[in-house]
């Protein structure tokens, strides 16, 4: 809601005013002035470039020509908004002051990003730009293959693949995966269960691959339960095992959907059939375990723990020695040609790697093209594949500015200063520029708006840091719900005030607890890990409360979230695929049974649905 937005932007210029000592009232003025003449979105979209321009500065060390467009300027370049908190970050000449105000800096980005990520519709006319842009990353991807770099960059690969150890000793030459279904969507439009009846439509690819059906089901073509479990795969039940294979010409293609990101622009996703989701599931897994504990890729290539990059954009923040790098549509300009010279090697991976590679993608207007990417963001294969390529391509270029051949050796000399989490890059300052200069001419994109390799600012992985302090702001997600089915929206504005209230914009907060407390009532004082909804700091809630004599423990009756369930059966041998998975590794195929809910085979949580009710929990 418009004027909802606005009044919590305005708690938020008082809340940061107070924190750093500046008067904003002309401020509330101007903010109120540009929404009235153009909408949210002076929220949402002009005071997110705002705060690009102001990070640029920041980078400079000055005032750059040509930042802040949009606003009405102060001389020397000062724009008059926000110019209270400017002037204590800037001098007269807009230089960077020797000790600049790290309140007013925080507070700076904490109005101008505080709006950027609310979830809203996108315009029709930025949707249709998204697309279009996706159509043109893929047909502006052209062939690597003579690039000056690519002998470097095939070597680096070998030498990480081999550091990999994907294999079982036992069993060499032949990589053991075991599959899982993914959480997300799938082309099928089918629920969880109905996931793995989904798989019989099994695509001829990843059989020739060496994946096969029963392979991806048991872990074995031969399975250990024929003899462990005395269950012939035969009988009554065969029709469950009955396959039918799809050639590659009848494949169906990925589903391109648009999903709410910014007002700025939506997010592509991809939506995979569920044969490819499945069979990526267990690739991904197994490359996951590998990379995290190769001697050159563990603790440089991450997947799970942001606090490598976290930390290490801090510490760059006060010494300068490392430079954050972000990567403009990372997953649509890593190519197929890319993914092939990083497997080259290893012709047998690369064969079940391309195999669980969809090839085409119908767009939301139906038309569909051939892929030239690798993977759409989607696919479980995407991001440590993407991650994978900008981990080599750096040490190549690395190598390459040196003049080093390609060793053991040297590159494992090269890795220890470069890491990458997706497309969040961290590499040494002093060669940042040419390194984006040869990621550029290697066919990649570096965002330059979002790297920072000169001053005290950096950014990386959700940390934003200047001179080894915390500037990351607090985003609002969602709208106050206008009523509380809307639960998703619930949680997203109580997450957003906790956090509010920890960083001491309790304004703001106040007025986002109001909102939702005018749904559910007075909510206490909960803390982190509780189930219960509620707040970080002082309420006057007033909880019923008991003692339960079976656990030991006090506990009070608040608002829990839980998921909502739907009918979904599964019999037969893909119940017991889903029950009982062998685990894998080193060790020989052991059958053991996954500890689920009860009910897991009747029934499976609606995707995003969620619901309310009053439940006994721990009491504070």
């Amino acid at each position: 809601m418009k004027s909802q937005l606005v009044d919590l932007v305005e708690q938020l210029l008082l809340d940061c005013g107070s924190k750093g000592g500046v008067a904003v009232l002309r401020d509330v003025k101007t903010l109120r002035a540009r929404v009235e003449d153009e909408g949210d979105g002076f929220i949402t979209i002009t005071l997110s470039s705002f705060s690009k321009d102001f990070e640029k500065c920041l980078e400079e060390g000055r005032l750059v020509p040509g930042a802040f467009l949009y606003f009405v300027k102060k001389r020397p370049g000062v724009p008059a908004f926000l110019s209270g908190f400017l002037y204590k970050i800037f001098d007269r000449d807009g230089r960077l002051l020797s000790e600049p105000s790290i309140d007013c800096i925080r507070a700076v980005r904490q109005i101008c990003l505080f709006g950027k990520k609310v979830i809203r519709p996108c315009s029709h006319e930025r949707e249709v730009a998204a697309v279009e842009r996706y159509r043109t990353c893929d047909d502006g991807i052209t062939d690597v293959q003579d690039h000056p770099l690519v002998g470097r960059y095939r070597r680096v690969a070998r030498v990480i693949l081999e550091s990999l150890d994907l294999y079982d000793l036992e069993t060499p030459g032949e990589l053991e995966v075991m599959s899982h279904h993914g959480p997300g969507a799938v082309r099928e439009r089918v629920r969880q269960n109905q996931k793995w009846f989904a798989l019989k439509r099994w695509p001829a690819r990843l059989d020739a691959a060496g994946f096969t059906f029963r392979r991806a089901l048991f872990g074995s073509d031969r399975t250990p339960y024929e003899d462990a479990l005395s269950i012939p795969l035969d009988g009554d039940l065969c029709d469950d095992l009955a396959v039918e294979y799809v050639e590659p010409e009848d494949e169906e293609p990925v589903r391109v959907t648009l999903v709410p990101k910014t007002q700025t622009t939506p997010r592509i996703i991809a939506i995979e059939p569920a044969a490819m989701q499945f069979a990526q599931q267990g690739v991904w897994r197994r490359l996951k375990e590998s990379i995290e504990a190769s001697p050159i890729t563990g603790g440089h290539v991450n997947f799970t723990d942001q606090s490598v990059n976290q930390s290490l954009a801090l510490q760059a923040s006060r010494d300068g020695r490392m430079a954050t790098l972000d990567m403009s549509d990372a997953s649509d300009l890593v190519s197929l040609g890319h993914a092939r010279l990083f497997f080259e090697s290893d012709a047998a991976l690369w064969h079940l790697v391309d195999a669980c590679r969809s090839r085409a993608a119908e767009l939301p207007d139906g038309s569909l093209i051939r892929l030239k990417k690798f993977a759409s963001m989607g696919s479980a294969l995407c991001f440590p594949v993407e991650a994978l390529v900008f981990f080599t391509s750096i040490i190549a270029l690395r190598l390459e500015q040196r003049g080093l051949f390609p060793s053991r050796a040297s590159i494992a000399a090269m890795a220890k200063d470069v890491y990458v989490y997706g497309d969040d890059l961290i590499v040494p300052a002093d060669e940042a520029p040419a390194i984006c200069a040869g990621l550029e001419s290697f066919g990649f994109k570096v965002n330059r708006r979002k790297s920072f390799w000169n001053g005290n600012f950096r950014e990386s992985c959700g940390v934003d840091a200047f001179r080894g302090e915390l500037v990351t702001p607090v985003y609002l997600r969602s709208d106050v719900p206008a009523d509380r089915s809307d639960v998703s929206g619930l949680l997203s504005v109580v997450a957003t005030a906790r956090q509010l209230e920890k960083a001491g914009y309790f304004r703001t907060a106040r007025l986002l607890r109001e909102g939702v407390e005018r749904l559910l009532g007075p909510l206490p004082v909960t803390p982190d890990d509780s189930p219960a909804i509620g707040w970080t700091c002082y309420s006057e809630a007033r909880c019923p409360t008991r003692w339960n004599r079976k656990l030991m423990r006090k506990e009070m009756r608040a608002w829990v979230a839980y998921p909502v369930k739907q009918d979904d059966p599964l019999g037969g041998y893909f119940a017991l695929a889903k029950c009982i998975r062998p685990s894998h590794g080193s060790e020989p195929l052991v059958p053991y049974l996954v500890m689920r809910q009860a009910d897991h085979l009747d029934a499976s949580p609606r995707r995003s649905v969620l619901a309310l009710r009053q439940r006994w929990v721990p009491a504070t």
